[in-house]
């Protein structure tokens, strides 16, 4: 049996950046404004004259400005064209994953005991090092929240023994918890 004929296209994966191009007969305006290979205007002209100008050259018209009077089209090779958008597309994500800023959070209660703590105080470091932020949590339970004194106290003997960071976002209660956010001590320091 042919399995082949039983793929239809949407099976297929979709290509996010070849479908949002509009080029060759898919343009749909009767007069555009065509710019050649190498950047310079032709003029204004027909689509169906512009078609015919791209394939001569052996290239295709896409649609770069649909919302100007007249539309404004280029000359590429549109195979170079999407390579160029997927390479660019990847440089930007791989810069966004690089710039993101990754928080780790650190539960305590306020009956925690010195040793946990002292522990917790080691991860917190680790993480700093490694140039995340650290989200401190303190959690009250039941009548726990009547000592809430406690909670701010056991959050700055935390935090004092860190060592050098940046108090991001001081602490402060927020319903049954007690929150605060630190930063690693910026670089030029």
């Amino acid at each position: 049996r042919d399995w082949s004929s039983d793929v239809c296209s949407s099976d297929l994966p979709e290509d996010p950046i070849k479908d949002s191009i509009v080029s060759n007969e898919r343009i749909r305006h009767p007069e555009v404004r065509v710019i050649g290979e190498d950047g310079s205007q032709l003029g204004i002209m027909q689509t169906r004259q512009a078609l015919w100008t791209a394939r001569d050259q052996g290239m295709d018209l896409i649609e770069i400005t649909a919302d100007a009077k007249p539309p404004v089209v280029r000359i590429v090779d549109l195979n170079k064209w999407i390579y160029n958008l997927r390479r660019a597309k990847k440089e930007q994500d791989r810069k966004a994953r690089e710039n993101a800023t990754i928080v780790k959070e650190i539960q305590l209660r306020p009956v925690t005991d010195k040793h946990d703590i002292e522990v917790k105080q080691g991860h917190a470091k680790e993480f700093l090092a490694d140039s995340a932020k650290v989200k401190v949590v303190i959690k009250f339970r039941g009548r726990e929240l009547a000592f809430a004194q406690k909670g701010f106290e056991l959050m700055e003997t935390f935090i004092s023994g860190i060592g050098p960071c940046k108090i991001e976002k001081a602490p402060e209660m927020n319903g049954r918890m007690l929150m605060a956010i630190l930063a690693p001590q910026s670089k030029k320091a």
